[in-house]
C-alpha cells in the first residue's frame, strides 16, 4: 500500500509542477484523508486485512481523475466539464495504468467500479456484493471528508439573501439525498452536503460522522454569516431533523 501511495504522490506531483496550485493540493489532501477514512470504516466493520488494504486502495484512487479534470477545464464541477468518475476509469485503463497501484488483477473490477460510481447519485443494481460493499464504503468516506471541508470552511459557498428552494428543502425534510438536477438557488448546493447524512450506508460511518460533529459545525459556519432569516430557520429545522435521524440510525444497530 505504501508503494501505491508513493505512485499517487508521484502522479499528482506532475500537476503541482504545472503551477495549478491550491486546487490540486486540496484534492491530494482530500484523497489521503479519504484513504484513511476508508481504513477506519473497514476496521470498524471488522473486514479482513486484505479487504482493509483494498478499501485504502479504493480510497486512494477514487478521485484519480480530478487532477486531469482541473488541468483541462480549471474546474471540479462535472456538469461544466466531464464526469470525473468515468474519466477516472479511462485513466486507470489506459496503458494499464492501474498496474502502477495494484499488481493484483483480481481487485480490478472492484477498484474500477468504485472509481466509476463513487460520484453517482445511485449505484447500479447489477453490482456484485463485494463491489457494492466497497462502493458504499468509499462513498461514505468521501462524504464525511467533504463535510469536514465545509465545517472548516476550506470549501465554502457564496451566501446571499436566498434560502433553500421549496423542492430541495422538501427533499431534505423527507430525509433524502438531494438530487442535483432540481437545484434552483445558490444555497441549494449547501442542501446537497446536508443531505449526505441520509445517504450514509454503514452505521460505522455514521458513528464517525457523529463523533466528528461535522454537520453541526457546518451549520454553525453558515449561521455566523449574514444569511436570511428564512435560511437560518431552515438550517435549524434541518439540524433537528438530522439529529433525530442519526439517533434513530444508532438505535437501529443496538
Amino acid at each position: 500500500m505504501e508503494q501505491a501511495r508513493e505512485e499517487f504522490l508521484t502522479y499528482t506531483k506532475t500537476y503541482l509542477n504545472l503551477g495549478l496550485g491550491k486546487a490540486i493540493k486540496l484534492k491530494i489532501d482530500h484523497t489521503l484523508r479519504v484513504m484513511n477514512l476508508c481504513e477506519e470504516i473497514a476496521r470498524r466493520k471488522k473486514l479482513s486485512s486484505e479487504e482493509i488494504e483494498l478499501a485504502k486502495l479504493c480510497g486512494l484512487l477514487h478521485d484519480i481523475a480530478r487532477f486531469e479534470q482541473y488541468k483541462r477545464y480549471q474546474t471540479f464541477v462535472d456538469s461544466k466539464s466531464i464526469d470525473h468518475g468515468d474519466l477516472g476509469v479511462k485513466i486507470l485503463k489506459d496503458h494499464d495504468f492501474i498496474r502502477k497501484f495494484s499488481k493484483e488483477k483480481k481487485f480490478d473490477s472492484v477498484i474500477l467500479k468504485v472509481v466509476k460510481y463513487h460520484n453517482k447519485y445511485l449505484l447500479p443494481k447489477d453490482l456484485t456484493t463485494k463491489e457494492r460493499l466497497f462502493c458504499n464504503l468509499v462513498k461514505d468516506a468521501d462524504k464525511i471528508d467533504i463535510l469536514y471541508l465545509y465545517a472548516i470552511e476550506e470549501v465554502s459557498l457564496p451566501m446571499d439573501q436566498e434560502s433553500f428552494s421549496e423542492e430541495v428543502f422538501n427533499q431534505l425534510k423527507k430525509e433524502q439525498l438531494v438530487d442535483r438536477s432540481i437545484l434552483k438557488t445558490k444555497v441549494d448546493r449547501l442542501a446537497i452536503s446536508l443531505g449526505f447524512v441520509f445517504d450514509i450506508a454503514f452505521w460505522e460511518s455514521m458513528d464517525i460522522l457523529r463523533e466528528k460533529d461535522y454537520i453541526n459545525q457546518e451549520i454553525e459556519v453558515y449561521e455566523q454569516k449574514g444569511i436570511s432569516k428564512k435560511l437560518r430557520e431552515q438550517l435549524e429545522e434541518m439540524r433537528i431533523i438530522i439529529q433525530n435521524y442519526m439517533k434513530r440510525r444508532a438505535e437501529d444497530v443496538r
